[in-house]
């Protein structure tokens, strides 16, 4: 059970943003969560060109056995769009949409504390280069700077619009 030699596997940087994307992992929990699922994962079968594909529960995960790389995790689900069954318990469907409602209100509020201090950098740097008394040979620097938070501010509101974007839809189907 498990992959064999897990601790010497690293997690490609295509798999940790789709991990953190897809199953809302915090980057302190991801080390623990990445042993777990590494080291209780079940061999599924081989594919091409040294990779093998392991599940644990509803988590799929693609490794590469020759460079000793995880390259990506998803959910079995994930490609899913039968949403709830007709036949599913409607109290069962209210308990679902409740969990929904709450990992939305959730996520907003995770979002705005992740990208609160980067809003606050982006300020400084505007601040610097409206100033009247602006050193013009730092401009292009504090420009990058600004540049670069904005970027992480985007990608962060990114990943949580599509949660929650998915999290409503399922909250409609059911």
């Amino acid at each position: 059970m498990g992959v064999k030699n897990f601790p010497l596997y690293k997690v490609t940087e295509h798999a940790r943003e789709r991990i953190l994307n897809r199953f809302n992992i915090t980057k302190t929990e991801f080390d623990g969560w990445m042993t777990r699922l590494l080291s209780q994962g079940e061999f599924v079968e081989k594919q091409q060109l040294n990779r093998e594909k392991y599940r644990l529960n509803d988590i799929v995960f693609i490794i590469d056995t020759r460079q000793r790389h995880v390259i990506t995790v998803y959910s079995i689900n994930e490609n899913d769009d039968v949403g709830f069954k007709a036949n599913t318990n409607p109290e069962v469907k209210s308990t679902i949409n409740e969990a929904l409602d709450l990992l939305i209100k959730q996520k907003k509020v995770k979002t705005a504390g992740k990208i609160y201090d980067n809003i606050q950098s982006m300020l400084e740097f505007c601040e610097r280069m409206k100033s009247p008394h602006v050193n013009h040979r730092f401009a292009d620097v504090a420009w990058e700077q600004l540049l670069s938070e904005f970027q992480h501010v985007e990608k962060v509101l990114n990943s949580s619009l599509q949660v929650i974007s998915e999290a409503k839809q399922k909250i409609a189907e059911g």
